[in-house]
């Protein structure tokens, strides 16, 4: 079921609810569940009006207030628009992370990994996959460094990689090895999302938590 939506309604993003220990991520590797990053960032919804003003909301469905988008960044979200296909005078949707707040690493740099409203449609019923394969562009790999976090936009905007079952520990090795250098993980973890689960409503903070689970690194605030 796709139902039009009107800019003014905020879609509060899928998140991942249930937490579990990294040793138990293999029963979801084995349920076919294939794993992304989980980044450091802020959650970011991304709004791009039919007028083409580009607005940055929190996941409390608010207007980022400590944080001012540069308009060169602005410009880069306007191309990541183009690369994507998203139709001039229509209403869309991304979902994603602005890295800067959380980590002094990686600054005015967003993330993208899901795509909830297209031209003015909340993508109600479709699976993660075909969302996620929406967002795939011509794009080249992004680096931080020596090590690929995923797929660039432009410089300053990216798409996260969703990596196939098998490669879990592959990506495992890979948090390990970015966060060394800090005190604070860069990378938090990772997040386990089923590529057939379907998009539900998400009009209230709690939403989309069937089909995804996450697995976090040890901190001083977390066992997993």
């Amino acid at each position: 079921m796709i139902t039009k939506v009107q800019p003014s309604k905020y879609i509060y993003p899928p998140r991942p609810k249930n937490c579990i220990p990294k040793d138990q991520a293999d029963l979801f590797v084995g349920l076919g569940y294939r794993p992304q990053l989980k980044y450091n960032d802020s959650r970011t919804i991304i709004k791009i009006h039919p007028d083409q003003t580009i607005e940055l909301w929190n996941r409390h469905a608010e207007r980022f207030r400590a944080y001012t988008v540069p308009s060169w960044l602005i410009d880069q979200i306007s191309e990541t628009a183009k690369q994507i296909g998203l139709q001039h005078g229509k209403y869309h949707m991304l979902d994603g992370g602005l890295l800067d707040q959380k980590h002094k690493a990686i600054k005015d740099t967003i993330v993208i990994w899901d795509i909830l409203v297209k031209d003015d449609q909340h993508l109600l019923g479709t699976t993660y996959l075909h969302r996620y394969q929406q967002l795939q562009a011509r794009t080249k790999p992004w680096y931080f460094k020596e090590h690929q976090l995923g797929y660039a936009y432009t410089d300053n905007v990216f798409l996260a990689e969703y990596y196939q079952p098998d490669q879990s520990q592959q990506l495992w090795d890979l948090v390990e090895t970015v966060n060394q250098p800090y005190p604070t993980p860069l990378l938090e973890g990772i997040v386990y999302k089923d590529p057939n689960g379907t998009l539900e409503m998400g009009y209230k903070s709690d939403n989309n938590t069937s089909w995804m689970v996450k697995s976090r690194v040890k901190t001083g605030r977390h066992r997993f």
